[in-house]
């Protein structure tokens, strides 16, 4: 049986008197439910309610067909009065997210509190009152990774960069993992890290702690011992992620993290990208087609990296995948500046005959495009997607089916030669039984793709001139003279996929523009040209982008 002191530790009872709180410890039933487990569900019929002695839920509704969260509630918190005063059903699901102990009243006793002790009433009223207005002003919750079980010696690192990415205080529990780490407690507390050690942790008390500690931070890193352990297997069972910091890789790992599990190198910028990731601000840029004009995507990534703006993701299509594949291969600047003027100089195809492969008579295209391909596997040092230094996804189209195909392993040159094939001039690429073309086709501006993996922050930058912009251009203007083959196979593409931005672009914070619409699709000679472009018009949206990435921290949990 519930006791009265047991219930005078509960937030929700501490303005009652004794005996309201004697009479309630009578009839309430200590029920424990493990992490993931299901209270009671939507649409089911309410017979009683809940107060969390220890641990944490969430409430959620998944009526859509995906999880809305609408609340996370920790000890003192109630549910399920609303249905069980009412009469009606369950109108959300709750989950169990950390190991918990309910206090269950049934209806019958609860009725015969209420007409007892009316103190009952006048309190449930209150924080009835308080939990409607904080649901008036809060949106719907997105999942979050509060608790993140943590192993590798450099967890001290990813909650400093952790607590400056979020702007909120970072708790660091140690529960073995740190200690052989020499720590520097005042470089802790000056970058909003608080160091928690109990010697007396263990299995049977690790969920009390945390649900008090998720009353107080809105971050909780679990530094486990890099070993198994009871107590580190129910660390990452109580986690909603396990990350491994550092250069090592235990094999056992992947066998106990079944919640998932992230893994960064002890590199710096490898942590804060992890930091980014729990903290769910992770930054994508999507690169569009654009042939010449695509030069334009340099400058932007220029001043991107110069003013320290992370990218830890990019989607290209055809001139995008290109540079934006180079730069993911980690690719200097001058280095692919370098390739931008070899494609002046021996790829134009107007100047750089005798490096182009034709197919003659031709067939599917004017050009086989094995050379590029080598060229390809050359400047990206023939890399594979794993090899990458930043994620990379590569967009064609499937010239039978018109399906999008997105390239995210394998050879990355294949994949660049797949996604810049344009129909009529370099044949389609053939990879795993398909026919693959320039994904200008489908997704010129792939940000969508962005927002499916993850990114939480997505930056575009569009080389594609909107039809308004194509009246203006110098060459359409000439009188009399009627474009060439070639211009009018990429002046068709251009119209299409300017229409495509116009009405399906998907979700972009920050769209970069470079003034190119001048630029026909085969100046390849302007190279310097473009680029600076690209870098005016990433200077433009700097304070813009800036914004976005400045921490926002949440009210504090502790006063």
């Amino acid at each position: 049986m519930t006791t009265k002191h047991d219930l005078r530790n509960i937030p929700f009872f501490n303005e009652l008197d004794d005996d309201v709180i004697e009479a309630i410890s009578r009839r309430l039933q200590r029920e424990h439910y493990h992490k993931g487990a299901i209270v009671f569900a939507e649409d089911e019929p309410g017979d009683c309610m809940y107060i969390i002695e220890s641990g944490q839920v969430k409430v959620v509704s998944e009526k859509s067909g995906r999880e809305k969260i609408y609340n996370y509630l920790g000890p003192g918190n109630f549910f399920g009065e609303m249905a069980l005063l009412l009469g009606e059903k369950r109108s959300a699901t709750v989950r169990v997210v950390i190991d918990a102990d309910l206090l269950v009243l049934r209806q019958q006793d609860l009725e015969e509190l209420l007409q007892q002790h009316p103190a009952i009433a006048l309190m449930m009223t209150r924080e009835l009152g308080r939990r409607l207005r904080g649901t008036q002003q809060t949106p719907i919750l997105r999942e979050e990774f509060n608790i993140v079980a943590t192993v590798g010696r450099s967890a001290p690192a990813l909650a400093r960069h952790l607590a400056k990415v979020t702007g909120e205080e970072v708790c660091l529990l140690d529960l073995g993992g740190l200690a052989n780490v020499t720590l520097n407690q005042n470089a802790l507390t000056q970058a909003n890290v608080v160091l928690v050690r109990d010697q007396s942790l263990d299995t049977e008390s690790l969920a009390g702690i945390l649900s008090r500690l998720v009353e107080q931070f809105y971050w909780v890193l679990l530094c486990v011992a890099p070993y198994e352990t009871p107590l580190t297997l129910k660390a990452m069972e109580l986690a909603d992620i396990t990350v491994q910091v550092g250069d090592e890789e235990p094999a056992w790992l992947n066998q106990v993290a079944t919640k998932g599990l992230w893994r960064a190198d002890s590199s710096d910028k490898n942590i804060q990208r992890l930091a980014r990731k729990i903290a769910q601000r992770v930054v994508g840029i999507a690169l569009s087609s654009g042939n010449a004009r695509g030069m334009a995507h340099i400058g932007v990534l220029k001043v991107l990296e110069d003013e320290g703006i992370p990218i830890d993701m990019i989607a290209g299509t055809s001139a995008g995948a290109v540079f934006g594949a180079l730069f993911a291969a980690g690719r200097t600047y001058k280095e692919i500046v370098e390739f931008a003027e070899g494609v002046r100089d021996k790829y134009n195809f107007f100047t750089g005959f005798r490096f182009w492969d034709f197919r003659l008579p031709p067939r599917a295209g004017l050009i086989k495009g094995e050379m590029i391909l080598d060229y390809f596997r050359k400047m990206s040092s023939n890399k594979t997607f794993d090899d990458l230094s930043i994620p990379m996804y590569i967009i064609a189209t499937d010239l039978i089916s018109g399906e999008e195909i997105v390239f995210d392993r394998g050879p990355v040159a294949e994949a660049m030669r797949a996604s810049m094939s344009v129909i009529g001039v370099l044949e389609p690429a053939p990879v795993a039984g398909r026919f693959l073309i320039d994904g200008g086709s489908v997704n010129p501006v792939p940000s969508q793709l962005l927002a499916d993996r993850g990114a939480n922050i997505i930056l575009a930058s569009n080389v594609i001139p909107s039809l308004e912009d194509r009246l203006n251009r110098r060459e359409l203007k000439r009188e009399g003279k009627i474009p060439n083959a070639f211009a009018i196979i990429m002046g068709a593409m251009e119209i299409m996929e300017s229409e495509i931005i116009r009405t399906r672009m998907g979700p972009v914070d920050v769209l970069i523009s470079p003034n190119i619409a001048r630029y026909s699709t085969f100046e390849y000679d302007k190279v310097q040209e473009l680029i600076k472009r690209g870098e005016e018009a990433a200077r433009a949206q700097l304070s813009t982008i800036r914004q976005l990435f400045a921490p926002r921290p949440r009210k504090p949990l502790r006063i």
